[in-house]
């Protein structure tokens, strides 16, 4: 009897882990756009690089960061963070999008990977009152090693001195580094007359090395911001750094502070 007890168990132990669910793999990485086809109100539609629709996306452990910008010159991005419920289907919480601004929500995703990146399906939303669905492709790029900066930051301070003059102009930005790519994206106002709010967007690659960060920025929304930057950084513990960066032909300094959203 106390043998048939024992192997009793252990037949329910193997069964029990046959029939555990898989392990959620996890989607870190950089990705480019490919292609994305999608249906807004009954209607369907293409982008794709070639066309010039420009879209990168950065997944960290635990956050997702996109920035695009379409072939008619518009712009957008968003940041949130999201949950890798098994090998094939994720959920994105936003934090902050250019459509619904920090509205709550939560979009589910289908996720098939491939040998250049993965295929994300996107079933069904209702955007101001419509039914919109998708289909993206995207290829991952190569990723460069770990720093202390990997995560994703929110601007809490921003500080501009010319001479001995200083002006805050804090405004909503968001930075995201992971392994050796970059990207940010702000939305403020451009007009303060008329309170007219502009998007702006960037990616490229980064080091960070002896407290210097810098910055190769190879695509920007303002093509005349496009170079590499070699910026000063503060940390104030691990959660928070201060930039420096010194325009000497405007003869302007900007001080910008962050706070980590998260690793």
């Amino acid at each position: 009897m106390k043998k048939t007890t024992i192997v009793g168990f252990a037949m329910a132990a193997i069964l029990a882990s046959c029939t555990q669910p898989e392990a959620p793999t996890s989607h870190a990485g950089v990705y480019s756009l490919d292609k994305v086809n999608w249906n807004y109100d009954g209607k369907d539609n293409e982008s794709s690089a070639t066309d010039g629709t420009t879209q990168f996306k950065i997944y960290t452990a635990e956050s997702y960061f996109y920035i695009v910008e379409n072939k008619d010159s518009a712009v957008s991005f968003g940041v949130g963070s999201y949950t890798q419920k098994d090998a094939n289907n994720m959920e994105e919480v936003n934090i902050f999008n250019t459509t619904t601004l920090d509205t709550a929500a939560t979009v589910k995703l289908a996720i098939t990977k491939n040998e250049k990146g993965y295929n994300q399906k996107i079933d069904a939303l209702v955007i101001n009152g419509k039914k919109w669905s998708s289909s993206e492709d995207y290829t991952k790029l190569e990723s460069a090693g770990t720093s202390d900066l990997d995560g994703v930051w929110h601007q809490t301070k921003s500080i501009n001195v010319t001479g001995q003059d200083s002006v805050v102009n804090t405004y909503n930005e968001y930075k995201v580094y992971h392994a050796g790519h970059f990207m940010w994206a702000a939305r403020a106002v451009t007009d303060t007359t008329t309170n007219v709010m502009a998007n702006h967007i960037g990616k490229g690659g980064f080091t960070l090395s002896n407290g210097t960060l810098t910055e190769d920025l190879t695509f920007s929304s303002n093509r005349k911001w496009v170079g590499k930057y070699n910026i000063p950084v503060t940390f104030n513990g691990p959660d928070e750094f201060t930039q420096t960066i010194s325009d000497t032909v405007n003869k302007v300094t900007s001080i910008k502070t962050y706070k980590r959203i998260s690793k």
